[in-house]
């Protein structure tokens, strides 16, 4: 009897943490993400790279994001909007497991003038985002 309590109670611990531990990965995934002229798929050079405060117009951009505590397998979706209207919808999934880069891109054409805003959404919640100017 008193062995399955024990393992009741490791049972329900183990539940417990398994449940804190995925809303946390839930409230903030990104440890890092830089938009560029270039995709960062290295977590050595995106962790050196830096986001420029401006982009010409119809230049190619990447948005290079390092997930933590994300399981092999789970969805990203990311949006692209230029002056508050979405010009790209792209949905990605995890490669590898617990950590690791998913590189998102806007093709030149769509990169015009404005205020073009990045946003990453997992299960229709933003759990990032950036915006910048278009010139």
């Amino acid at each position: 009897m008193k062995n399955k309590v024990i393992k009741m109670i490791a049972l329900i611990l183990g539940s417990m943490f398994l449940m804190i531990g995925l809303t946390a990965c839930e409230d903030n995934p990104v440890m890092k993400f830089v938009i560029d002229n270039q995709p960062y798929e290295e977590q050595a050079a995106l962790e050196q790279a830096e986001t420029p405060a401006e982009f010409a117009a119809q230049d190619a951009l990447y948005a290079s994001i390092y997930f933590i505590e994300s399981p092999k397998g789970m969805k990203y979706t990311a949006k692209w909007l230029l002056n508050d209207q979405e010009i790209k919808s792209e949905e990605k999934a995890m490669l590898t497991d617990q950590h690791g880069i998913i590189v998102y891109s806007l093709e030149a054409d769509k990169v015009m003038p404005g205020n073009l805003t990045f946003q990453v959404l997992y299960r229709d919640k933003v759990v990032t985002e950036q915006s910048f100017t278009i010139k």
